[in-house]
């Protein structure tokens, strides 16, 4: 396989990451304005196109009228108001169009050059799949809003967002592979099995920061290194099951967030001691680079947290998540041992 084929697939490649880290971005300012539920139906052809003239916003706000976000918080919106929340949902999912199609052009390009090996194509069949995915799981989350209750499940969102984030990841993982298929990496599986841990803790620690969006928890407690005065609020034992306070009781929720980030603070701090026996660069600095996103995402959580949820710096704050994931990604890789 020649470097010029390599590089033509992971430049590709990478344009339709950043592609997916803006509709992570945009999909964090829909949520935080509260737009998600302004488009109450799906149409993923003719969904693309948006209402034209007054009298097609019109009846697009008279359906909106007939869903419980209406009818429950927002009965006195004009129709300029919901214009505004309307715009977001809809490049939201205009977006994610586009994505689909920067995808799906080049890669017919590239195969009927025959310049994708089976391993190669197979791995960006499931990608392709995963996005669709995606598509599905945003209206199975939005739909979730239509009905009782004037917000989204969380648990649907997390998994919206998790999706998300396992298409970037996957994406990556293929670029990564391109990329240091030459690279003489030496073994080191304890550091690999320290890197696992550190992955599947990350992933919780998004899971649950998805849980904290979806419920808004961010807003039950605003201070920090304590909740209030306390260290666990009294009502984070509040529940009628342990179930409905492990994943549906907002101050555990946050409290949970909280812990995840000392934990994972705590640890990178270890991965950066562990790397002093690290004599390869391309090694010790993924793992450098690990230590250092950690740290600006805790400062990033923090001032997140105390500074009520500001628009701007919860989708730094998600987007910052995102980017440690890649970093974790490329440390795996780096490590992964190679037969």
């Amino acid at each position: 396989m020649k470097l010029k084929y390599d590089r033509s697939i992971i430049i590709w490649l990478l344009i339709v990451c950043v592609m997916v880290f803006t509709m992570v971005m945009i999909g964090g300012i829909t949520r935080l304005t509260d737009s998600g539920l302004s488009m109450v139906d799906w149409k993923p052809l003719m969904g693309a196109v948006p209402p034209i003239g007054e009298v097609e916003w019109l009846k697009a706000f008279a359906d909106y009228q007939n869903y419980p976000e209406y009818q429950k918080i927002n009965s006195d919106m004009t129709l300029s108001e919901f214009k505004s929340i309307f715009f977001w949902e809809y490049f939201h999912r205009l977006f994610g169009r586009l994505i689909g199609m920067a995808f799906f052009f080049p890669y017919v390009y590239f195969l009927v050059r025959k310049r994708l090996d089976k391993k190669l194509n197979k791995k960006l069949i499931v990608a392709f799949i995963l996005g669709g995915m995606q598509g599905l799981m945003g209206w199975y989350m939005v739909k979730s809003g239509l009905v009782d209750r004037p917000d989204v499940s969380h648990f649907r969102l997390a998994a919206h967002l998790g999706l998300a984030f396992l298409i970037i990841g996957y994406i990556f993982w293929i670029i990564f592979s391109l990329v240091k298929k030459e690279l003489k990496l030496d073994s080191h599986p304890r550091t690999f099995k320290l890197l696992v841990i550190f992955l599947v803790l990350l992933s919780l620690q998004i899971i649950y920061g998805a849980f904290v969006a979806g419920l808004d928890a961010g807003l039950s407690y605003n201070t920090f290194p304590k909740m209030g005065s306390q260290w666990i609020a009294d009502s984070a034992l509040v529940g009628s099951s342990f179930f409905n306070i492990i994943f549906e009781n907002n101050t555990m929720i946050q409290f949970i967030h909280r812990t995840l980030g000392w934990v994972l603070f705590i640890y990178s701090i270890g991965l950066l001691i562990n790397s002093r026996n690290i004599s390869n660069f391309i090694q010790k600095r993924s793992l450098i680079l690990i230590v250092f996103m950690v740290f600006v995402q805790f400062l990033l959580g923090i001032s997140t947290l105390v500074m009520l949820v500001p628009i701007s710096l919860a989708v730094a704050h998600q987007l910052g998540a995102c980017l440690l994931l890649v970093l974790t990604l490329n440390a795996l890789h780096s490590f992964y041992p190679k037969k």
